[in-house]
C-alpha cells in the first residue's frame, strides 16, 4: 500500500532524509557511515505492533537524530527479544555494538552520541567508560570488523 512500510506504519518525511555520521578520513577509523538500526517490533509479550516500544524508540533515535549527521533506520526485527528496546550501531570497517534495555523516553539522545562516538573512534571501537550511560548498561555484544585480527584478540588500544 502507498506511503506504509512493509508493517503497515505511515511513511513520516522525515525517514526519507539521509543522516550520516561522517569521519575524518583516517585508516584505523570506520571505512563508512555508521548506521544505527532499530527495532520497531520490540515489545513485551501481548503487547500490540502498533504500541511497540521499539517503535517509539526508533521515532524518538530519529528525532534525537534531526539536524546531526546520524543515519537512523528501521529493522522488522533484531532478535534480541528478552531485551527489548535494542538497536544495533555498525560501520563498515568498524565494531558493531547491540544494546538492548533501552528506554523511548530517555535514551534516544545516548543512541546518537554513541553513534557520533563510534565515528570517531579507532575501528570504531567506543570503550565501556567513554561510552554514555544507556549504552553502559544496555550492552548486548560487541562484534570485531572483520578485519581486526590481533594476535591476541584485544580491542583497540
Amino acid at each position: 500500500m502507498p506511503g506504509l512500510d512493509r508493517q503497515g506504519w505511515h511513511l513520516a518525511p522525515w525517514r526519507r532524509e539521509h543522516c550520516i555520521v561522517t569521519t575524518t578520513p583516517s585508516p584505523d577509523r570506520p571505512a563508512g557511515p555508521v548506521i544505527v538500526t532499530v527495532c520497531t517490533s520490540c515489545r513485551a509479550p501481548g503487547t500490540e505492533l502498533a504500541e511497540a516500544p521499539g517503535r517509539k524508540l526508533f521515532e524518538a533515535v530519529a528525532s534525537a537524530a534531526r539536524g546531526t549527521d546520524c543515519r537512523v533506520r528501521p529493522t522488522q526485527c533484531l532478535s534480541v527479544c528478552k531485551r527489548i528496546c535494542s538497536v544495533s550501531l555498525s560501520a563498515a570497517g568498524g565494531y558493531t555494538f547491540v544494546f538492548g534495555d533501552l528506554d523511548p523516553d530517555r535514551d534516544a539522545g545516548d543512541v546518537v552520541a554513541m553513534a557520533r562516538a563510534c565515528a570517531e573512534a579507532p575501528h570504531g571501537f567506543v570503550p565501556w567508560r567513554d561510552r554514555p550511560e544507556a549504552m553502559r548498561r544496555g550492552i548486548i555484544a560487541r562484534v570485531p570488523p572483520p578485519d581486526w585480527s590481533p594476535e591476541d584478540g584485544s580491542a583497540p588500544a
